[in-house]
């Protein structure tokens, strides 16, 4: 072997040695970013009399959606490939999940498909749970969306009922998901997917994911009847109201997170309940509670599977 023929082996193995450090700092700085000026408007909420019970529950309850959100994953990764011990699962996870705070969709498939390829999951099936995952999650969303509809949209909002019906669909027949994932891939210039789920692998992964919905509104509800929206008509508002924003959001994959149009959604559901000037506070204060919960539930899910000395090879 020539000097020639390793030559391209050293930038490849610094690259490889440079990724597991650059990537968290990455996202970091894409944390900072999402939480960068709000952190005064979390403040102004917290010193207001008996705020604290409603910001704890608020925080409580998206990081008990994130956990079924980690559920829905999952559900779709022990379907499709090999099977994964859990806190190499839940790093793969998390990693990903976190690196939505990146710019573009990319990140997030990409940390997936390299951390389960170090604990023997193809490539191509980790590329198809992945996108299988994200079909899920949005169809869910867009699906629970509609019942907010009457408060904000009134007689325009049928069109919502579009997304139901094709959610409906699925759940009745759930390999279409497979064809719309495979439809996304091509749409995105991505390779489709070579791996299908089952019926019952994608309607347990479709049950949790609406659960996961329902679930984090209640994080909107919290905040919103802390700022005096009436509590059983600021109910459904906010849960319909942040799955439609959080899916249709995830569809703008040149933000981090949705950033900016997640919460123009949001301020016009809650619009409905709520002045305006409270209606924004309440979307930037979504905007912090998620971050802090996922924040939170992540970087600790990461730390115990390191600390416990089980994390993937990747790491």
């Amino acid at each position: 072997m020539t000097a020639a023929d390793l030559a391209p082996a050293a930038p490849r193995g610094l690259v490889r040695r440079a990724v597991p450090v650059l990537f968290p700092l990455a996202v970091a700085t894409g944390i900072g970013f999402a939480l960068h000026d709000r952190i005064g408007d979390l403040a102004d909420l917290v010193v207001r009399p008996g705020a604290v019970p409603y910001l704890l529950g608020a925080l409580a309850a998206n990081a008990g959606a994130v956990l079924l959100s980690m559920v829905t994953w999952r559900t779709l990764l022990g379907d499709l490939g090999p099977k994964v011990p859990g806190a190499a699962a839940t790093r793969i996870f998390f990693t990903s999940f976190l690196s939505k705070y990146l710019p573009g969709a990319v990140w997030g498939v990409l940390a997936q498909v390299r951390m389960g390829r170090a604990v023997g999951v193809p490539g191509p099936v980790m590329v198809a749970v992945f996108l299988l995952n994200l079909m899920a999650a949005v169809l869910t969303g867009l699906t629970i969306g509609p019942v907010a509809a009457p408060w904000t949209l009134g007689g325009d909002a049928w069109w919502l009922l579009l997304p139901a019906a094709v959610t409906v669909a699925c759940a009745v027949r759930p390999g279409l998901i497979n064809s719309l994932a495979a439809l996304g891939a091509r749409l995105t210039r991505r390779p489709a997917p070579t791996a299908a789920a089952s019926d019952g692998g994608m309607r347990r992964a479709m049950a949790s994911a609406a659960a996961s919905w329902a679930v984090s509104g209640l994080h909107l509800w919290a905040l919103a009847v802390m700022l005096g929206a009436p509590a059983a008509k600021a109910l459904p508002v906010c849960v319909g109201g942040f799955a439609l924003a959080t899916a249709a959001a995830s569809l703008v994959v040149f933000l981090p997170d949705g950033w900016g149009a997640r919460e123009a959604v949001l301020m016009l559901a809650l619009s409905a309940v709520l002045p305006w000037q409270a209606a924004a506070a309440a979307a930037v204060a979504s905007r912090v509670v998620c971050t802090l919960s996922e924040v939170l539930v992540g970087g600790t899910a990461l730390l115990v599977t390191r600390v416990s000395g089980r994390p993937t090879a990747a790491s």
